[in-house]
Parts: structure tokens; sequence; C-alpha cells
């Protein structure tokens, strides 16, 4: 029972982290600035980081949760919200054409 409440809580962890967040953050740019966009990725980023470490401080307990999380998690979420800034940013030059 309590691994099955643990899957779930990794399962919302990574949908939020890769996928709900970024999203958010780039659409949340793109309706209040255009200008502004280049900074969602660092949000995003930020507060990705921000409710790891809040929902599982045990990250930065050693060495090897830490690069795991810093190497493996962070670097693809960074990724991700560049990608779809990109696709923002080509949405938005589409939009002005118009």
């Amino acid at each position: 029972r309590k691994e099955e409440g643990r899957g779930m809580f990794m399962n919302w962890w990574n949908l939020s982290v890769f996928c709900i967040i970024p999203i958010v953050s780039v659409i949340f740019f793109f309706f209040w600035k255009r200008k502004y966009l280049w900074i969602a990725p660092l949000t995003s980023t930020v507060i990705s980081v921000a409710i790891s470490l809040f929902a599982m401080p045990s990250i930065l307990s050693d060495a090897e949760h830490r690069s795991m999380f810093f190497g493996i998690s962070v670097m693809p979420h960074i990724l991700i919200a560049v990608v779809l800034t990109v696709i923002a940013y080509v949405v938005a030059r589409f939009l002005d054409k118009k």
C-alpha cells in the first residue's frame, strides 16, 4: 500500500515537473508579455526545483541523489521548457504577421 502511494506521488511529480509547470509558465508569459517569454524556462526551472525540494528534501541528502536530480531531472526539464518557448515564439511571429 505504501509503495502504491509512493508511485502515485512520483507520477504526479513527473507530470507536474515535466508537463504542467513548463506549459503554464510558457502560456503565462505568452499571454502576459511576449517580450518576456525568454524568462519562461528560467521561471519554470526555479519553480520545479523549489517544488521538488519541498516535496522531496531527501534529494539533497547525499551526492548520489543530488547528482541524479540535477543531472537527470533538471536538464530534461530545461530542454522541455526551451522547446516550448521556441514553439511559442514561432506562434507569436505567425500571429504578428497576420
